[in-house]
C-alpha cells in the first residue's frame, strides 16, 4: 500500500488511461525492480540526454548533477531520467521517480509510445529495453533474454 492507494490501483489507473494490459505493467517492474519503488541504477554510458543545462539551472544544481541524474534509471519501471524529461517530467528525479505514481506514469507513456510505433507488445518491450526491437539475424531480439523473461511473467 503507498499512502491510500495500492500499488495494483496505480497500475491499473495507468493500464486504462493509456490502454496498456495491467498484466505486463506488472510484469515490467517485476523484471525491472522487482516491484521495489526506489530502485535505482546508475547507466554512465547512457548519451541520449535532454536538456541538462535548462534542468540543472531550474533546480539549481550543477550541470553534471543533472547529466549523472539523467543517467540513472529511476522507480519501479526503471525509467531514465532524460527519458523522463523529454516525457515531460520537470521534478526532482529522487524524490519524485521513486514516488510509483509518477514513476510508473512516466514508464507507462514511454512503453506505449514505442507500442505506437512498432505496432506491437513484443517489439515494444525489446524497445523499452533497448531504445528499439533490434534483432540478430536469426530473427531473436537482441535482449532476447530480457523480452522472454518479461513474457514469461506476463503469462
Amino acid at each position: 500500500m503507498i499512502g491510500a492507494i495500492t500499488l495494483n490501483e496505480i497500475i491499473n489507473k495507468y493500464a486504462n488511461k493509456y490502454g496498456i494490459p495491467a498484466a505486463l505493467i506488472r510484469a515490467i517492474i517485476q523484471v525491472e525492480s522487482s516491484r521495489d519503488n526506489y530502485a535505482i541504477r546508475h547507466e554512465p554510458h547512457y548519451q541520449w540526454l535532454y536538456r541538462p543545462e535548462y534542468y540543472a539551472k531550474k533546480h539549481f544544481v550543477t550541470v553534471s548533477t543533472e547529466i549523472i541524474a539523467q543517467k540513472i534509471s529511476w522507480g519501479p519501471m526503471q525509467v531514465m531520467g532524460a527519458v523522463a524529461r523529454e516525457l515531460g517530467f520537470d521534478g526532482r528525479f529522487l524524490s519524485e521517480l521513486t514516488n510509483p505514481e509518477l514513476g510508473i506514469k512516466y514508464g507507462c507513456k514511454h512503453l506505449k509510445n514505442f507500442y505506437n510505433k512498432y505496432g506491437n507488445w513484443t517489439d515494444a518491450i525489446a524497445a523499452y529495453n533497448a531504445g528499439s526491437p533490434r534483432k540478430r539475424e536469426d530473427g531473436r531480439y537482441m535482449n532476447q533474454s530480457y523480452v522472454d523473461y518479461v513474457l514469461e511473467n506476463w503469462r
